[in-house]
């Protein structure tokens, strides 16, 4: 049997695929897209779990290479990666990964619209360009010129440079910034996304699929806030459970934007909104759900798209289904509304006592630190992560979270 994994730019939650394999006598190799991992993914880069570690610059040679270890599969490990890892899937074990010819639209925005479009899937209007004044007549033509509207790059993570123009609002100036900057995945923006604004519930469908089965691993509800014009300050993730009819409406619509897109096996990561119309996608991404979403499902399911993964790609098990819920599980964000020095944060300390359902916080910032002003998820102050069976408790405890997030003071 196949004794190693291949994993693309190992970084995020990707940074937990080689653990789990290694818990089956399963070997990592890790292969980088860039000699050293972008700035905001670089402290979940652990290069002594791999047995191997390539830097990608040749990809016949360095599939070539990769062959001659014979491995199960070839995966991405974080949103930079689907597209190295698809290629060099094919190259070395074919048919294991996704339609190779479909693989921009699962990385870039435009092309996800596109995809659908072609497939006759409900999705937003949208334009990709690089000119004002192009933009200004697709606005024009669909009468969206009075509308709010959503700017983003093509290829980003984490709601970074994520901006709402509404009515009135100088759109021109946000496209200007966006365009030709470089992004926390140290991509530079060569194209701007601009879409009609989808108002309405978000939810993140997380799902695995074999053979082009689609199976559900998780459902989170998001809640956000905009902050003047930045758009997806986040607030809380809620598990969602599998028996909430809203799940049905959103694996259905899921299911034919995965297919659009041309996922065919492993992880998918979609972010949906149900609006008055329907389900709308926001974006789609072939990976695993990022940052702690693994360690969540868990918590939640009692599985997770790598526990998935693995049973898959070790065991050939070719099962798909639908994740059951054992607890409530919520992650609540913290912000600031402006930059400066944190104070009467004591009491960050006190949450394992205060809080029965805590499980474990990430807030790296404490009494004196120097804070950002919350704009997305990058400038988040961290979050608190709950999880218990009593939802009335889960409930008490986020309260607290939000009287000590209400008395902090940024000076």
């Amino acid at each position: 049997m196949a004794d190693s994994i291949v994993v693309v730019d190992p970084y995020s939650a990707g940074r937990g695929i080689a653990p789990a394999f290694a818990e089956r006598g399963v070997e990592a190799i890790a292969v980088l897209t860039t000699p050293e991992p972008p700035a905001g993914l670089a402290k979940t880069w652990t290069p002594g779990d791999y047995r191997e570690v390539h830097v990608l610059s040749d990809l016949d040679e360095l599939a070539a290479k990769l062959a001659g270890h014979d491995p199960l599969a070839v995966v991405p490990g974080t949103e930079t990666g689907v597209e190295a890892a698809e290629a060099l899937s094919e190259l070395i074990v074919p048919g294991r990964s996704n339609v190779l010819t479909l693989s921009s639209a699962r990385r870039d925005k435009w092309q996800m619209a596109v995809a659908l479009r072609s497939a006759d899937v409900p999705h937003l209007r949208q334009i990709s360009s690089d000119r004002v004044d192009e933009v200004a007549g697709w606005l024009r033509r669909e009468g969206l010129e009075n509308s709010p509207i959503v700017l983003k790059p093509q290829e980003s993570g984490g709601t970074d440079d994520v901006f709402v123009a509404r009515p009135g609002d100088d759109w021109r100036a946000k496209f200007d910034r966006i365009l030709g900057s470089v992004n926390k995945l140290n991509l530079r923006n060569d194209k701007v996304l601009v879409q009609e604004l989808a108002v309405g519930t978000e939810y993140e469908v997380d799902t695995y699929s074999i053979d082009g089965q689609h199976g559900l691993a998780a459902v989170w509800r998001y809640a956000k806030q905009c902050r003047g014009d930045r758009l997806g300050i986040y607030l809380s993730n809620t598990f969602v459970s599998a028996d909430d009819p809203v799940v049905d409406v959103l694996f259905e619509y899921v299911c034919q934007v995965l297919d659009a897109t041309g996922v065919r096996n492993g992880p998918a990561h979609v972010e949906v909104m149900i609006t008055a119309t329907g389900p709308r996608l926001i974006e789609i991404g072939a990976r695993l759900a990022g940052a702690e979403q693994q360690e969540l499902s868990l918590l939640g399911a009692r599985e997770s798209q790598i526990t998935r993964m693995v049973r898959h790609r070790v065991d050939g098990d070719t099962s798909v289904g639908r994740y059951t819920q054992h607890q409530h599980v919520k992650s609540v964000y913290l912000s600031s509304p402006a930059a400066g020095e944190l104070a009467n944060a004591v009491r960050f300390d006190e949450l394992p006592d205060l809080l029965p359902s805590y499980q474990r916080d990430v807030l790296p910032y404490r009494e004196g630190s120097l804070v950002p002003r919350t704009d997305d998820l990058w400038t988040s102050l961290g979050y608190v992560v709950l999880a218990t069976t009593d939802l009335e408790q889960l409930e008490r405890d986020v309260e607290v979270v939000r009287e000590i997030e209400a008395g902090l003071i940024v000076v």
